[in-house]
């Protein structure tokens, strides 16, 4: 994941750190799973124990291939520390918690890792905004996204000695999706037109909306125009997202997604269908959008402040 301006781990190496985080993030539910299932056997809890969901939701290629790596993997050991109750401090807290309630905080911690590897590297280090740790719409993108993608979360680019700030692109092994989100309350009703403004309609009034296809258009100008100085042969869509509102698009003619309260889910549950491993060409993509990318970090030895691009 590349986060604002920050630094992150896929700069270092974009083909090394994707195998090692999905890695890392089976090890970590295996554990988990092992944990919660031996704090509610004990407590004799009749929950459903058996471990599927995790193997069902990765049976994909790059799944496959690194079940071979991770058997060669050296699992960490570690004494529990006893608690006066007598059960372990360490999975105390999940007595009691559901199958579903298990995943929801397997996300929420996995998504304070995937903050770290996108605000730090070896040698460097980021200041996070600490609203992304509860940014519930970024944790459904990497919650529904398959492994195998690659996500840009508001990544600001260094354009001829301009700084854009870009909404979300969603890189898979095979297309990049240029993504604008309008967030409004549920029931507003956006009518959409070719206009600088639209029209949105909430509480029985109306508003005025900057159009969204103008962020789309640009966002894919300009990754148009990165693949082509650097060779990349990767489709480009766009798509302008309505999560809780809905649109009258009777009028739409472009060739943008649109899509409301009603076809949200079902847009994001299609893409998150590809099951083909990471490519060598969305590897040459990532690299290509990152080169643009504005960096700004500090130095975990000096304390320096750096700025500049990512150099490949």
């Amino acid at each position: 994941m590349k986060l604002e301006d920050y630094i992150s781990r896929y700069e270092n190496d974009i083909h090394e750190y994707p195998s090692q985080f999905i890695r890392l993030k089976r090890e970590r539910w295996k554990r988990l799973h092992r944990l919660w299932a031996k704090a509610n056997q004990r407590v004799g809890n009749g929950l459903n124990m058996e471990e599927d969901w995790f193997a069902v939701e990765n049976k994909n290629a790059i799944q496959q291939a690194l079940q071979k790596l991770s058997r060669n993997h050296k699992k960490e050991q570690r004494e529990p520390v006893k608690t006066n109750s007598g059960l372990d401090a360490e999975y105390e807290h999940l007595i009691g918690k559901s199958r579903a309630s298990l995943h929801a905080f397997f996300y929420y911690e996995l998504l304070q890792s995937q903050l770290r590897w996108a605000s730090s590297s070896p040698s460097e280090v980021s200041v996070v905004d600490s609203n992304y740790r509860y940014d519930s719409r970024l944790r459904e993108i990497l919650r529904m996204l398959p492994d195998n993608y690659m996500v840009f979360y508001y990544p600001v680019f260094k354009i001829q000695q301009a700084d854009i700030q870009m909404d979300v692109l969603l890189l898979s092994p095979s297309e990049l999706y240029c993504v604008t989100y309008v967030e409004a309350p549920a029931n507003t009703l956006f009518e959409v037109s070719s206009h600088r403004f639209w029209r949105e309609f909430r509480s029985q009034n109306e508003h005025k909306r900057l159009n969204p296809l103008l962020a789309v258009k640009r966002m894919e100008d300009v990754a148009r125009s990165i693949f082509q100085h650097n060779n990349v042969d990767l489709t480009v869509k766009k798509a302008v997202l309505f999560p809780d509102a809905f649109i009258d698009d009777s009028g739409y003619a472009g060739n943008a997604e649109l899509l409301d309260h009603r076809a949200y889910q079902q847009w994001l549950g299609r893409i998150s269908k590809p099951i083909s491993p990471m490519k060598k060409e969305q590897f040459r993509a990532a690299k290509a959008l990152l080169s643009k990318c504005k960096t700004k970090s500090i130095s975990r030895s000096t304390g320096a402040e750096t700025n500049g691009t990512y150099e490949p």
